[in-house]
């Protein structure tokens, strides 16, 4: 979608997101506060995300995969941002992950991560955290509470870690580990943290942590949530 200067870095982190459109996002969210509430959330969340990312060194790729081709001018502050913009390929998440990881690599990344858009708490040390854990493990994951995971990093398209996973249900983190066990590589497990895709989630994670994005928190207060 964009021509960038060519990638010097050995490291790359991608974010994984939808362009925030209203009734296509947060969809469970959206059936309690409303698609709009829900878009804007959204948006937010996704903007927290992105400008963690961006605080990483000039030595770490930065890319944006979007579930969706979107209009040019919504990319260019990311682009501006120096991030590369690509689409996401595949008919379910496993094998979106996979492609994107395959994509990066064949611009010579040695390591990648791949990162939710949806977790407020994710921050920049949390991904150098990550892609360091690299340097003595295989794979590097980031479990959710509710069973799946904001971040799986690797340094080779292991495949198996992207097959026969049900997406979609609390069995997507172990199920992953399982593979990698089975195929012999080395996990590095980071932080549990909470993705939110429910009201029940937001509520309990805006007690819990909310004081530490206070944009996200004025816009609760704004829904009255």
């Amino acid at each position: 979608m964009n021509s960038m200067k060519p990638l010097l870095s050995s490291s790359g982190v991608i974010i994984f997101m939808r362009a925030p459109f209203q009734g296509k996002v947060k969809t469970r969210l959206a059936k309690t506060i409303g698609d709009e509430n829900a878009a804007e959330f959204y948006r937010l969340c996704a903007q927290t995300v992105i400008a963690e990312i961006g605080q990483l060194g000039s030595n770490v790729a930065k890319y944006i995969f979007l579930a969706e081709p979107t209009d040019q001018l919504q990319t260019d502050d990311l682009v501006d941002l120096e991030f590369k913009v690509e689409i996401q390929e595949g008919q379910n998440l496993g094998q979106r992950l996979l492609n994107a990881f395959k994509r990066v690599f064949h611009d010579g990344i040695m390591k990648a991560v791949i990162v939710a858009s949806d977790v407020p708490d994710l921050s920049a040390d949390i991904v150098e955290k990550a892609i360091g854990s690299l340097d003595d493990s295989d794979v590097v994951i980031g479990p959710c509470y509710d069973g799946g995971y904001y971040l799986i990093g690797i340094k080779e398209p292991h495949q198996e870690l992207f097959r026969g996973v049900s997406w979609g249900t609390e069995q997507v983190c172990q199920q992953t580990l399982v593979a990698a066990d089975k195929s012999g590589l080395a996990v590095g497990q980071l932080s549990t943290l909470i993705d939110i895709d429910t009201e029940e989630d937001l509520r309990w994670w805006s007690e819990v942590n909310g004081s530490k994005r206070p944009a996200l928190m004025d816009f609760l207060k704004v829904i009255c949530l």
